[in-house]
């Protein structure tokens, strides 16, 4: 169990079971003011994760954070992998070989991994604070369970926004894939919108980093406008980042970063971790859907029902009309 930063509260058997989950299920809460200011009541903010974070939430809490640090934290299945080796590649001078050699969760280490597959000998943790700076980390953590040391020090943070529909559906798929979901895709549609499963509720998780975009260390940009416009999105991640791009270079990055290569890239599709939790889980790997699916914006139209598109716009609409915002806020924003 977590020390006294956090406490824990188990989910209802009955919402583990919809979610075909093995083991626990908790929501995290804090016992103390967070370091970073957050939107509404503190006390009431949770997150949903499964037991097996536990024992790592007081390592991550503690977690030393350098200045030069560069973080990418998203939601989950919001273009992680993808700003992860775009923000790689400007941060170590567009070296494309290293990028199709080297595996991008060694160049990238995922800070919480061992909290969502605990069973793995690779400890993210000290392989972070072995690796050199500039040090390129991922996080689906709220800003509030973040390394403490991230709102003293204040590393760049690159945050990604994507139309909830589709996350949704991409991380109904990744369930399916990954973890061995056997329940309805209207049980898991419902058990996102109330916020129970990894890394939510989605919109306190997005309004946080909302809130802090015009902080100078913070870049916030949107699945849907890397879509629309990589190479733009390029330029103002190397502004952000004090990086120059030259035109051959930008070429070639929004080259490297289109759909079919990264599909194809096996240093970044995560095709290595479906094969360690396919053995883990004992399955066939035709069973397992591909990290990197479809790539498209409004995906969710094809494949979700419409009384379940109304529930989600229904929700948004619910946690957006205090704050007087609509969803083309998020998608179209520019810090530049």
């Amino acid at each position: 169990m977590p020390s006294a930063t956090f406490y824990a509260e188990s989910v209802p058997f009955d919402q583990i079971e919809k979610l075909a989950i093995t083991g626990g299920y908790s929501a995290i809460y804090a016992t103390a003011k967070p370091s970073v200011d957050v939107v509404g009541n503190w006390q009431n903010r949770y997150c949903s994760l499964a037991d097996t974070f536990q024992p790592v939430l007081d390592r991550v809490h503690n977690f030393e954070v350098r200045e030069d640090d560069v973080w990418i934290v998203t939601s989950t299945k919001c273009g992680t992998t993808w700003t992860q080796e775009m923000t790689w590649l400007i941060l170590n001078n567009f070296d494309f070989e290293k990028a199709k050699t080297d595996d991008l969760t060694i160049r990238s280490p995922f800070l919480e991994f061992n909290g969502v597959v605990p069973n793995v000998p690779h400890d993210t943790i000290e392989a972070l604070n072995k690796l050199p700076s500039p040090r390129l980390i991922k996080s689906h953590l709220p800003a509030w369970l973040l390394p403490k040391q991230v709102w003293t020090k204040k590393p760049k943070i690159i945050y990604v926004f994507r139309n909830p529909k589709d996350a949704a559906i991409s991380y109904f798929h990744h369930w399916r894939g990954m973890v061995g979901y056997k329940g309805t895709k209207e049980d898991f549609m419902h058990s996102y919108i109330d916020g129970h499963v990894n890394f939510n509720p989605f919109w306190p998780h997005v309004l946080d980093f909302w809130q802090l975009r015009d902080e100078p260390q913070i870049f916030f940009t949107s699945y849907e406008r890397m879509k629309r416009d990589l190479g733009g999105v390029i330029k103002d991640v190397c502004k952000f980042l004090e990086r120059e791009v030259e035109q051959e270079q930008l070429t070639q990055l929004v080259d490297h970063l289109s759909f079919d290569k990264m599909k194809d890239n096996p240093a970044c599709n995560h095709v290595k971790e479906f094969e360690s939790m396919k053995a883990a889980a004992g399955r066939e790997v035709e069973e397992f859907s591909r990290f990197v699916r479809r790539g498209i914006v409004g995906s969710h139209k094809d494949e979700m029902p419409q009384t379940a598109i109304q529930e989600f716009d229904d929700w948004t609409e619910d946690n957006l009309k205090d704050y007087q915002l609509t969803m083309d806020d998020f998608i179209n924003y520019s810090k530049y």
